[in-house]
């Protein structure tokens, strides 16, 4: 069944991530990269279904590589080539992109290490390869302790400690983004754990007299989980308040108080360690709980099913619009630089410029993302964009 909160909460969090690709003022920048990465793998946690993969490994790794490498690989080429004949454009004899300043070979390996500051050209895409590299290691904890949850959270908690620590210790990046996911999977596995213990699904009644080991070690699994949902259920209805006022509060206090030391996992800049998980929990539940009541947003629901492409396409688009109103409209370059309304103004135009993209994508290219049937459109956008049929 298709949660509609979810697919919104993907919506405004993709247009979050455009929106903060502009130069904001310093609180809003550093505000909403205080939880903006970490609420995708949250998200990402929350959809994963271990059981439709326990069994096979090499099943859930194989969709996992075709729906997030594939598309990396894809969108690191296209968008490559696109900036290459944009620089050659602009001013022929003259590189203006740094990442074409070096050697194609070093260009090559700069895109299969699929770090985002050696894909410089493209940055967004190291979400891709750090989700896989997140998801390998979460799955590698569930096939192990899916029915344990206290050894689930050590083992998360340990993960979270050690990426911590190699990021301030170990001077050298990992290939893929991994150094990363050792932070990731912390968010990765508390959406997954949120997910068991308050979605719909029912968890099934411990039995009363287990016969085997195998049994006596199931039914102790499922009276846990009973506990502890039933714990949960009971604390919930405070928890939206509390964790909406601390997402306020650290607003308002960046709005009194700004300051450029901002989160950004993509270069593991995380600054204090308990500052780092606080603030990036109180957002994410702050959205969560937020759009668990909105529900449904057709507009963001689009966004949301279709926020690879977005994410993978809106830097190209954004360096596009900018040069359009640079040299196109005469904008001055000041007007870049920590203007809210005019960063707002181009997201705006960047969503808008990416809805043909999104269509032929998933019409014509679906390859490119890893699919092989046609994404739904919501109801309002099929009039403009009729899908073929089946």
């Amino acid at each position: 069944m298709r949660l509609h909160w979810i697919d919104a909460l993907k919506g405004i969090g993709i247009m979050l991530v455009v929106f903060a690709h502009h130069s904001l003022p310093i609180a809003l920048d550093t505000y909403i990269f205080s939880f903006h990465m970490p609420l995708f793998f949250f998200i990402s946690g929350f959809l994963f279904n271990f059981g439709k993969y326990a069994e096979s490994a090499g099943n859930f790794v194989k969709w996992r590589f075709r729906s997030l490498i594939v598309p990396y690989f894809s969108f690191a080429v296209l968008t490559c080539l696109f900036y290459f004949l944009l620089d050659t454009a602009f001013q022929p004899g003259v590189t203006n992109i740094e990442f074409f300043r070096n050697s194609a070979l070093y260009g090559i390996y700069s895109i299969v290490y699929a770090l985002g500051p050696l894909v410089s050209y493209n940055p967004p895409l190291w979400f891709l390869t750090c989700l896989f590299v997140t998801e390998i290691l979460f799955y590698g904890l569930a096939k192990n302790y899916y029915g344990k949850p206290g050894k689930i959270v050590f083992w998360l908690t340990a993960a979270g400690v050690l990426g911590y620590l190699y990021s301030v210790h170990v001077p050298f990046r990992l290939p893929w983004n991994a150094d990363v996911a050792l932070s990731a999977v912390v968010f990765y596995g508390a959406g997954n754990l949120f997910r068991k213990y308050t979605g719909p699904e029912k968890l099934a009644e411990p039995a009363t007299e287990p016969k085997s080991g195998k049994e006596m070690d199931s039914g102790s699994a499922r009276e846990l989980d009973l506990k502890i949902r039933n714990s949960f259920i009971r604390v919930e209805k405070f928890l939206p308040g509390i964790f909406i006022f601390l997402n306020l509060l650290y607003l308002a206090y960046l709005l009194e108080f700004p300051t450029s030391d901002k989160v950004n996992m993509n270069v593991l800049k995380y600054g204090n360690f308990y500052s780092y998980y606080l603030l990036a929990f109180s957002g994410i539940f702050a959205f969560v709980y937020l759009f668990k009541k909105i529900n449904s947003s057709g507009l963001l629901e689009y966004y949301g099913r279709n926020s690879l492409i977005v994410l993978a396409l809106h830097f190209p688009v954004k360096d596009i619009l900018t040069k359009l109103a640079i040299l196109g409209f005469g904008v001055e370059l000041e007007y870049f630089y920590y203007n809210t309304a005019f960063a707002l103004s181009l997201t705006v135009l960047n969503l808008i410029f990416l809805i043909p993209v999104i269509f032929l994508i998933n019409n014509y290219f679906p390859f490119l993302i890893g699919r092989k049937k046609v994404s739904a459109l919501p109801g309002k956008l099929k009039i403009c964009f009729r899908e073929p049929a089946n």
